[in-house]
């Protein structure tokens, strides 16, 4: 790719290059021939969450689309906000994630260690990640008085993590959505695993989809009624999330077409919100999950809840 003296530039470059209007580029992007006209004159910016799609329409990726306009030796500020907004999110969702999970599974110390393990490296890889971004704003490679990498203390971690379950401390009720079978749309198997794990204490019985397509032809070729509810990634192969939702929802079979969709993504711009809604989604649901609230609003698409206090025993009304 040549490279161009701004982001503007690059844009209509490649928008030339593949021989599309404004228009053609807008329609493509869900957005109006007018916003790319500014992007192009570098009065504004996309919105990161678009950056993407942004890519894989001008036929490209997302480093080459920032490099294609960027000085090598000061890296666009876009382009860094775009990797540390998915970066942080990413190891941020496996912490929180498995630490629901370690909760639940405090008697059996093999998968315990397994878990805390995962904590353990995704949260190193998090520190590393804040101190790198932090010494390359604050402190110049060249400078004499820069340190080292700082020591990620992730014993403090998991010893803290520890003593909570020891102590029985587990604030989140426990949902029984025994009999219900929930469809997990997610291509990536460790988001899959997280999922798998905070669901499967409720009893409910989880199936998985690597892609939209798979989970669109799961929901066609099951029987009315077989999926309770589908949590869906937004970004996915071969077809995303939006898509896999607005084609269940012109299914023929109305029962089918009608299911409980929930996003779930770590695309958390008022953008993505309202392509999940106009997708007929019916929840929206952020990475790193809060399972709490996660439970709590499935509940009220899979009968009255039933949780109970873990402490009592006692069954909720």
């Amino acid at each position: 790719m040549v490279k161009q003296t701004t982001f503007g530039s690059c844009i209509r470059a490649l928008r030339l290059q593949n021989k599309m209007t404004q228009l053609q580029l807008a329609d493509r992007l869900g957005v109006t021939d007018k916003a790319v006209s500014k992007w192009e004159r570098d009065l504004s910016l996309p919105d990161i969450a678009l950056i993407p799609k942004l890519a894989d329409t001008l036929g490209t990726t997302v480093n080459d689309l920032f490099r294609g306009f960027q000085d090598e030796c000061h890296p666009s500020r876009l382009l860094q906000v775009f990797e540390m907004s998915r970066d942080i999110r990413m190891p941020l969702h496996i912490i929180l994630g498995f630490v629901e999970i370690a909760k639940n599974n405090y008697s059996d110390p093999e998968m315990l260690m397994k878990y805390l393990e995962s904590i353990k490296v995704s949260g190193e890889y998090l520190m590393t990640l804040l101190n790198n971004n932090l010494r390359e704003k604050c402190c110049p490679e060249e400078d004499p008085c820069c340190g080292g990498e700082t020591p990620v203390e992730a014993e403090d971690l998991e010893k803290y993590l520890q003593e909570r379950i020891l102590a029985g401390q587990n604030p989140v009720p426990v949902y029984d959505f025994s009999g219900k079978r929930i469809l997990i749309a997610e291509d990536m198997a460790i988001n899959r695993e997280i999922a798998a794990g905070l669901l499967e204490q409720t009893g409910a019985e989880i199936e998985f989809a690597e892609d939209g397509q798979i989970c669109l032809e799961k929901v066609t070729l099951s029987p009315a009624g077989y999926y309770d509810l589908i949590l869906m990634d937004l970004v996915m192969p071969n077809m995303d999330g939006l898509e896999a939702a607005r084609n269940i929802r012109q299914l023929p079979d109305q029962e089918k077409a009608s299911i409980p969709i929930f996003a779930l993504t770590t695309n958390v711009q008022e953008k993505d919100r309202s392509a999940a809604f106009d997708a007929g989604m019916n929840e929206f649901t952020e990475k790193p999950i809060f399972v709490d609230r996660l439970l709590e609003t499935m509940s009220r698409y899979l009968g009255p809840a039933k949780a109970a206090d873990p402490a009592s025993g006692k069954q909720g009304q």
